[in-house]
């Protein structure tokens, strides 16, 4: 039996059961503090309402846009007809125009068309509100001040007679008339009437802030994005206290885009047609230049058409050689009819081969006639005649006139040669100008013809660049026009309240949890576990009452909880006989005493001979706990008296011995170091089954340290709540040195948590078991 040594049995489990009791502890906690919870929740949930009910709600402003985008499909009809007859290609993009739409510059443009720089407020008996377009008033900033002196500035409005106002900031004061200029630290305002109706009720105010932080926070509040990556539509969205004002900010916006969109678009038209225009200056002045200088090239050359001048001159060359050949032969005829009336003087002149000119033909005619007759005579007649001498002498005259006509003839075929080999040698010398001349004026035609085309193109894009000018469209359409929505979005009011509830549970739960964590006291078993390697023996529960005993109820779960704690004793006692059990905890209060007295009843119950033996010397309170006589230990000593005469029976059934502290000394300490203590403690060892030694605690004093080698079992009781986590060290040191024999641990005062079940309900009456199943279930749903 001694080999096989049992294990200890606790009524408490590790790991996760410390989670779980610890999860129960704060659940109780919760419990023990719900009217604070309660109060938490209901004042949340009433700030919450509050909160909702004077909190001025934002609307969101909705708008939608359809993107020109050639990727994504998105074709515009007009534009398309455009590009049809000839106009630019309109290219955009999405990102591109989601950049634009969220630029700095267009949201400046938006504030100061609408003069959102200047806000109008109504002061009612609960709340302010902005009034927009729905102000009495109109304040015209005509020219702005220094933009470094007055961020943000509140005027408040009050009226005076005779159409006279004034404007209250702080402790200056600003009067005018409406209509009037007034200057102001903002500069230069005007202040008008409007249409909409004065409430006299109302306190009104004028608000003008700086411009550029109005921008920056309505860029923060506009959110421009793409629906998706498949279509080419863009959502916008503005939280706005005033839907209105949110309408009129986001088509401003819109309006103001598409201008921008038009004009850029205008701007390169503009440039386009100075460009063309100027261009078209410079081509026309060089055109004319080169109709000119073709024109003075054709007269120069006597050019009309080139084709039909060259045709000319071929056709007068052909002519110009004909002549030649005709002078030629007319030129030989007339070097042979010459000497042929030289060398025949006899002969008819053959009158054909020559030049058909009457005179020289009337001479020929006239000179044959007479050679004919002359040779008819000379037949019949002697040459002596007179006759024959006659025409002899006539032949001879005519003869000389005929060769005086031919050289006549032959010198005007001379000079008729002349001429024509010059006027052959000017036509070959122009025909052999031609390709020069061609080349030239092709060349000058060819710089006309080129002018010419650049000019038309010039006039046709001047025409086109006009009517894309006439005609241009923005680079989107609007879908959807901004409108607001008919509920506000924030506040959210599920969201408000809920958050209210969670805050006013939650804050009082997380003060609680809190608590724990920062409690310096032990809470629970895993402050122990976390920090020692000691097993805990037992856990007792907290009682109620100044009872110290639990026999009043046997039954009862502490009275349970002690009976574990005697078998784990008797385990722990298996080996030895007559033990010697020291209990000892860090200071007074741990209920040390009470674990004792308890633990020696619920051992006497066994049919045990037990001895409780208080030398807690500096504050005993074992006599005035069990209603017994108050001499004792302390008495024994000084006397010399058997300890046996001190020996009390426990006011108890199955009662155990006491023997008490007796008469508190000057020197604890010293009295418990004699030797005569440790021969009284050996004496009567061997009459009891268990001793129990109730000493002083071992964190305040030394006197458990010098009974400790009397003990064979050592039980230290720790407090819930009530036990610091730092005294957890003493027993770390008491252990890694060896101090106390047998360390072993005892938890008390643990507080019930829901859930736990100490009740051990085959102990229990039948009708309490019962009412403590139905609160667990109760607790469980």
């Amino acid at each position: 039996m001694q080999g096989n040594r049992p294990d200890i049995v606790t009524n408490t489990n590790s790991g996760n059961a410390d989670k779980i009791r610890y999860a129960l502890l704060f659940v109780q906690s919760v419990r023990t503090y719900w009217q604070w919870v309660a109060f938490c929740l209901a004042l949340s949930l009433v700030v919450s309402f509050v909160y909702l009910r004077y909190i001025t709600p934002q609307f969101l402003i909705t708008a939608s846009i359809l993107v020109r985008d050639d990727a994504k499909g998105s074709e515009f009809g007009d534009t398309a007809f455009l590009e049809s007859m000839g106009m630019p290609s309109v290219k955009s993009s999405v990102d591109n125009e989601v950049e634009i739409l969220k630029s700095r510059t267009l949201m400046e443009s938006v504030v100061e068309d609408l003069h959102l720089n200047v806000r109008y407020f109504s002061t009612g008996h609960v709340k302010t509100t902005e009034l927009f377009d729905k102000s009495p008033f109109q304040l015209t900033l005509i020219s702005a001040g220094n933009p470094g002196e007055v961020k943000l500035r509140t005027y408040y409005l009050t009226l005076g007679k005779k159409n006279c106002y004034k404007l209250q900031a702080g402790a200056e004061t600003y009067e005018g008339r409406f209509k009037d200029t007034i200057k102001i630290p903002n500069g230069l305002v005007k202040l008008e009437r409007t249409s909409n109706l004065y409430s006299p009720e109302d306190q009104y105010s004028i608000v003008i802030q700086d411009q550029e932080e109005l921008v920056d926070q309505f860029r923060k509040a506009l959110s421009v994005s793409p629906t998706n990556k498949l279509v080419s539509m863009i959502n916008l969205s503005l939280d706005e206290v005033v839907p209105g004002k949110g309408e009129a900010i986001l088509e401003r916006l819109l309006i103001n885009y598409f201008k921008v969109s038009i004009e850029d678009k205008n701007r390169i038209a503009d440039s386009t047609l100075a460009f063309i225009s100027k261009n078209l200056a410079e081509v026309s002045a060089e055109l004319a230049a080169n109709e000119k200088a073709i024109e003075t090239f054709q007269t120069l050359h006597h050019i009309t058409d080139l084709g039909e001048n060259i045709r000319q001159l071929l056709n007068k060359s052909v002519e110009y050689e004909k002549e030649e050949y005709k002078y030629n032969v007319q030129s030989l005829t007339a070097h042979g009819l010459l000497q042929f009336l030289r060398s025949k003087p006899l002969h008819i002149v053959p009158a054909q081969l020559f030049i058909q000119d009457s005179g020289f033909l009337s001479l020929v005619e006239k000179y044959n006639t007479i050679q004919l007759a002359l040779t008819k005579d000379l037949t019949t007649t002697n040459e002596s005649h007179p006759n024959i001498r006659s025409q002899r002498v006539q032949l001879n005259h005519l003869r000389e006139d005929l060769i005086a006509n031919i050289t006549s003839q032959l010198n005007d075929l001379r000079i008729g040669l002349t001429a024509v080999d010059s006027y052959k040698a000017g036509v070959k010398r122009k025909l052999g100008q031609i390709p020069a001349t061609e080349r030239q004026f092709l060349e000058a035609k060819r710089q006309q013809q080129i002018k010419q085309e650049l000019y038309i193109l010039l006039l046709k894009k001047r025409v086109e660049t006009s009517i894309s000018k006439s005609s241009t469209l923005a680079n989107a359409r609007i879908v959807d026009r901004p409108k607001s929505g008919s509920k506000p979005v924030k506040p959210n009011k599920q969201l408000v309240i809920l958050m209210a509830g969670f805050i006013g549970i939650g804050f009082p739960m997380a003060v609680i949890h809190l608590k724990h964590i920062l409690s310096t006291r032990i809470t629970d078993k895993s402050d122990i576990s976390a920090k020692l390697n000691v097993n805990v023996l037992a856990e007792i529960s907290h009682k109620s009452g100044t009872d110290t005993t639990i026999y009043s109820n046997s039954q009862s779960q502490v009275a349970e909880q002690f009976r574990v704690l005697r078998t784990n004793v008797q385990f722990l006692s298996i080996s030895k006989q007559n033990q010697v059990i020291l209990l000892t905890s860090s200071m007074s209060g741990e209920g040390k005493s009470f674990v004792a007295a308890n633990l020696c009843g619920s051992l006497a119950l066994t049919g045990k001979k037990v001895l409780l033996l208080e030398l807690d010397l500096r504050r005993p309170r074992m006599a005035r706990d069990l209603n017994l006589n108050e001499e004792g230990f302390t008495n024994c000593l000084s006397s010399n008296l058997s300890l046996h005469e001190f020996m009390q029976a426990a006011p108890f059934k199955n009662s155990f011995d006491v023997i008490t502290a007796g008469d508190i000394p000057p020197n604890p300490s010293e009295l418990l170091a004699l030797p005569k203590v440790d021969e009284m403690i050996r004496a009567i060892k061997i009459q009891y089954d268990f001793i129990i030694l109730d000493t002083p605690p071992i964190g305040l004093v030394t006197d458990a340290r010098l009974l400790s080698h009397l003990a064979d079992l050592s039980l230290y009781v720790i407090r819930q709540g009530f036990t610091y986590k730092n005294q957890l060290g003493i027993i770390r040191e008491i252990r890694d040195q060896n101090q106390l024999r047998g360390l072993h641990l005892i938890l008390n005062d643990i507080r019930e948590a829901p859930g736990t079940n100490y009740g051990y309900g085959y102990y229990t009456p039948k009708k309490r078991y019962l009412i403590n199943a139905l609160k667990r279930n109760i607790f469980k749903s």
